[in-house]
This record gives C-alpha cells, sequence and structure tokens, in this order.
C-alpha cells in the first residue's frame, strides 16, 4: 500500500512542475532512444548474417577449397603442392564419412552469357545433382542437374530467378538454346529467388548452374574442382564430419594435409557474433553518453526539488515518517521520471533505428532494424539503474534532515 501511495505521490509532484519534468524526460528519452537504436542496428546485423548463413545452406554447411596463397611460419607463400581437389575425393566422401549428410562439388567463375544477342556478365558455377540438398535449393520450374547430364556431359544448364527476369523477361525458358562463353547449352531449368547477397553481383539469383563434368571436358580440361561443400547431419557434428573429411584427403593425397583449408558455416557464426558484439557495445556506449549527461540531470532536479519541499519534509517527519520512508519517497520519483522517459525512449528508438538502418540499407544493400526483447529490458533496467543511482543522493539528502530544522522553513 505504501508502495502504490509513493507513487500517486510521485504522479502529482511531477505534474505539478509539468516543464521540468518535459525537459527532464528528453534527456532519458534521447539516452534512452541511441542504447535502442544501437542494439537495433545490431540485432539487424545479426538477422542478417543468420539470413546469408541460411541462403548457404544453414549452421550444418562446411567445405573443403584450396587455397592459391598459403600461411606458413608466419609467412604468406603461393601454394605449390601438386595435389588438388578431384571428383574421387568427393566420391570418397559420399561414401565414408558417416557424418556427412550429403556433399558436392562447385567452381564457380564468371562468364558471358548470351541470349537472342543480348550480352550479360555473370557468373557459372559447375556442380553436381547433389548441390540441391547441399543447400536446401529447389527449382521454381523445370529441373535441377541429373546424374545423367554428368554421366554425358550434357550441355544444359539451370539459371537463377534474376537471370530468367532480366534476360527472358519472364518468358518461358525451358528448353531455349543460350550460349555461355560461346558454347551452346539449353535452359532446363529456373531456380528460386534466394534475394540479393551481401556482395554486390554476386547474388545466387545471378548464377547460371551447369554439370561439373560438363565444365571439366568442355571448359578448362581438367579433372580438378574447385571447392567440396558438405552438410553434415546436424550442427552439433559438424567438428566431427570436418575431421572424417580431412582423414579422407589426407588418404587420397599422400598424407599431405596442407594443400586444403576448411571452414564451416557454424565456425563463421560465432565468429561473426563476436564482432557484432563487440561493435555493438562500442555503440551503446558511445550513446549511453547522453543517458549520463542524463543521470546528472535527473540529479540536479531532485535537488531542487529536495529545496523546495523541506517543509513537506519536516511536517512528514514530525507525524511519524522515517528516514526509510523519505528516503523511498524521493527515490520513487526519480525512478519512475527515469522509466516513464525510458519507455517513450524506446518507442523514440525503435523509429531512429528504423532510420539508421535505413541509411545503412542505401549503403551497403537491405539491412533491418530489429527490436529485440533482451534490448527492451536493457533499456529499461538502465533507466532504473540511472534513477537510483542519482536519485540517491537527494533521497539521503531529505531523509538525514531534522524535523525541527525543516519546520523552520515553513
Amino acid at each position: 500500500m505504501k508502495l502504490l501511495e509513493n507513487f500517486i505521490s510521485a504522479f502529482s509532484v511531477l505534474r505539478a512542475s509539468k516543464l521540468r519534468t518535459i525537459l527532464t524526460l528528453l534527456g532519458i528519452m534521447i539516452g534512452i532512444a541511441g542504447v535502442i537504436a544501437m542494439m537495433s542496428v545490431g540485432a539487424g546485423a545479426e538477422k542478417l548474417l543468420m539470413s546469408e548463413i541460411e541462403k548457404i545452406g544453414g549452421p550444418s554447411m562446411f567445405g573443403v577449397y584450396r587455397p592459391g596463397w598459403i600461411e606458413a611460419n608466419g609467412r604468406w607463400r603461393r601454394n605449390t603442392s601438386p595435389h588438388k581437389l578431384e571428383m574421387r575425393d568427393l566420391r570418397a566422401i559420399q561414401e565414408e564419412c558417416p557424418s556427412v549428410e550429403f556433399a558436392t562439388v562447385e567452381t564457380s567463375y564468371s562468364i558471358d552469357f548470351k541470349v537472342d544477342g543480348r550480352h550479360r556478365r555473370t557468373y557459372m558455377r559447375a556442380t553436381t545433382r547433389e548441390y540441391q540438398e547441399v543447400r536446401q535449393w529447389k527449382t521454381r520450374y523445370g529441373r535441377f542437374l541429373a546424374d545423367t547430364d554428368m554421366s554425358f556431359w550434357s550441355k544444359v544448364c539451370v539459371i537463377g530467378s534474376k537471370v530468367w527476369e532480366e534476360q527472358f523477361k519472364g518468358a518461358d525458358p525451358l528448353g531455349k538454346e543460350v550460349a555461355i562463353n560461346g558454347r551452346r547449352f539449353t535452359v532446363i531449368g529456373v531456380m528460386e529467388s534466394r534475394g540479393d547477397g551481401l556482395e554486390a553481383g554476386r547474388s545466387d539469383d545471378n548464377m547460371i548452374f551447369i554439370p561439373i563434368t560438363t565444365a571439366q571436358n568442355r571448359f578448362w580440361g581438367s579433372k580438378n574442382v574447385g571447392a567440396i561443400m558438405a552438410r553434415a547431419k546436424s550442427p552439433m557434428v559438424v567438428e566431427q564430419a570436418l575431421k572424417e573429411v580431412k582423414t579422407i584427403l589426407r588418404r587420397n593425397h599422400s598424407g599431405d594435409d596442407t594443400f586444403f583449408r576448411t571452414w564451416s558455416a557454424k565456425q563463421g557464426i560465432k565468429s561473426a557474433k563476436q564482432t557484432i558484439f563487440i561493435i555493438e557495445m562500442v555503440l551503446v556506449i558511445i550513446a549511453s553518453v547522453s543517458l549520463i549527461v542524463a543521470g546528472i540531470g535527473i540529479l540536479n532536479i531532485m535537488l531542487v526539488s529536495v529545496t523546495e519541499r523541506i517543509p513537506e519534509i519536516g511536517l512528514r517527519k514530525a507525524v511519524g515518517a522515517k528516514a526509510f520512508d523519505i528516503r523511498i519517497q524521493f527515490l520513487t520519483e526519480s525512478v519512475l521520471l527515469c522509466l516513464i522517459g525510458g519507455v517513450l525512449g524506446i518507442a523514440l528508438g525503435a523509429i531512429v533505428g528504423q532510420g539508421f538502418a535505413w541509411i545503412i540499407g542505401k549503403i551497403f544493400g537491405h539491412w533491418p532494424s530489429v527490436i529485440t526483447l533482451k534490448s527492451v529490458l536493457t533499456s529499461v533496467g538502465a533507466a532504473g539503474a540511472v534513477g537510483i543511482f542519482f536519485g540517491f543522493y537527494p533521497a539521503s539528502q531529505a531523509a538525514k534532515m531534522a524535523p525541527i530544522e525543516a519546520l523552520r522553513h515553513t
């Protein structure tokens, strides 16, 4: 009951000094809005990261590739190993790695794509039938590459949705002949849209897919592959799957484990989240400066309030109020003021966060703004903490007053 009475009393005091209350709320609002806006941008970055990870197949994805340069003894040198990733490595991984659910190969490079005399620079990805399972990606029209296409080096291709929209203008592309680097291919399918990626021009929707065997025999005359992509049976067994793949590669390449490198979406997510967290905390700390300034304003206003209400304090003590009751009364006013400012600041921060996301999106592409429960609770907690911290000293000064000395100011 006393707590309810304190809140009612605090509301009455704040309403009595409307201009002072509004100016104080403004400072808290700006501080909380800054914190919310920065955290929403950070949460947007994390959402964007997870969206990109899902596009490549999710956290169970990992891969093996042969880099052009490798680091040894703290120095970078060209990868001169005679060993390269091959189709036999893929077959061994598919047959002998129990933790691997699906595996495929891929090699990508820039090509000239021509439809009815219209040229377009885009990217070709040479791969296998399992690519769909690894990336969890379906065709919108037609079909994807099949084992028979691999066996007969078929000159067929599957196109991305953006290629279809821009080159075929929405017309049925199935069965149409196109040219890839001057060689004729037949379109057999259109992939579902995956949306624009973070790297300009490298969206999956801009890709052209052809059989890896066709690329090896009709384009570069080699049995090598650029990378092996695989999906573990669950994110929990990614490390075990990587160990199994490394064992296969060492066995197939005379024990050489220096010519290839591995990556995993799971490790990439962990590293990226750590970076995002550090950047987010730096931005929040910068934004919190205005919150500290607002807290100093609270301290000043509450000291003025204590001075103005000395007779009230003396009267309350004279009729039996204890020092604790006086301290709680002024702390309630301080905390209530900060919480109201915090709630208004959350609403303002959501708007400001959307504005920041829009600006970043104009520079780097789509960037979402996400208000999370964590950011809301953090902001409310910060507002309450500011109210307690900066309101404690004025409340203590009021609680220490002697009733007789206070009543003399009547």
